[in-house]
């Protein structure tokens, strides 16, 4: 495969490793941020590090260079509705889509979240019925961006990389849900599913990634106190509200991905 230039919006969590992992192929990578202070650390990992705020009807003036020669352009950027109900997602990617016209391919890092709590079993022809306004502001994201060139990819329960649930858990007088099943994927899981949709040259397409690895919430939280050797959670005994498990074989089928992360090394 000819070596990509790579463009990724958002470098963060995600972005910036699965960026360096790009740098460390050879491949010519762009990346955006939308603090100052980020750009100088961007460009000592070698990445053409840009400045770029993406609003409903406007995007920075560098996007224009920043789009220039880009066959790939990766759309790391979550909606945040949460801290503000206002954001109007849909319309800042919708804005963001129009000016990269010219990009051959786009990949949007969606979310599970697409799905409703209580969907059940979840694989790849379940259609996404969301219960939340972020759910919701998604899909209809998804739907600005799907064609035949572009691909959404689809995660759930990020971890890895500094994240790790149960250090918020174990600060809790009482965790819900202790039967709903556990929905994560490891952060270089992320990055190795990514490089296979690019290496493959998989658009047009739309994955679902979580581990397949589902016990309930309390035996995998118990199990990791216990391998920790510290107290075990205290878990509520109301019924459980959460019932959705993701398991999409096409990762496996179609992009011949093997989970790196898919025990209790989830952690």
């Amino acid at each position: 495969m000819s070596q990509n230039k790579i463009g990724i919006i958002g470098c963060g969590w995600l972005g910036l490793p699965l960026a360096k992992e790009f740098v460390s192929n050879n491949y010519k990578v762009k990346g955006s941020t939308t603090t100052k202070e980020k750009l100088e650390i961007l460009k000592n990992e070698g990445i053409d590090a840009y400045l770029i705020d993406v609003a409903e009807n406007s995007i920075s003036n560098s996007f224009e260079s920043f789009l220039y020669e880009l066959d790939i352009l990766i759309v790391n950027i979550p909606p945040k509705i949460r801290k503000d109900a206002n954001s109007n997602y849909s319309e800042k990617i919708k804005e963001l889509v129009k000016q990269a016209n010219k990009v051959k391919n786009i990949l949007f890092i969606s979310s599970t979240s697409v799905y409703g709590s209580m969907q059940g079993k979840i694989d790849s022809n379940t259609i996404a019925l969301p219960d939340s306004e972020n759910g919701k502001e998604i899909l209809k994201t998804e739907n600005i961006i799907k064609n035949e060139n572009n691909t959404i990819l689809r995660f759930g329960g990020l971890i890895g990389g500094g994240r790790n649930p149960l250090k918020y858990l174990i600060q809790k007088e009482e965790i819900l849900n202790s039967d709903a099943p556990i929905n994560y994927i490891h952060l270089k899981d992320c990055i190795g599913i990514i490089n296979a949709i690019i290496n493959k040259e998989k658009w047009g397409k739309t994955y679902s990634a979580v581990a397949p690895f589902h016990p309930s919430k309390k035996e995998y939280y118990n199990t990791l106190c216990d391998i920790k050797k510290i107290n075990r959670l205290n878990f509520s005994n109301k019924k459980t509200e959460i019932n959705k498990e993701v398991n999409d074989k096409k990762i496996q089928d179609e992009l011949g991905y093997d989970y790196k992360f898919s025990d209790f090394s989830l952690q």
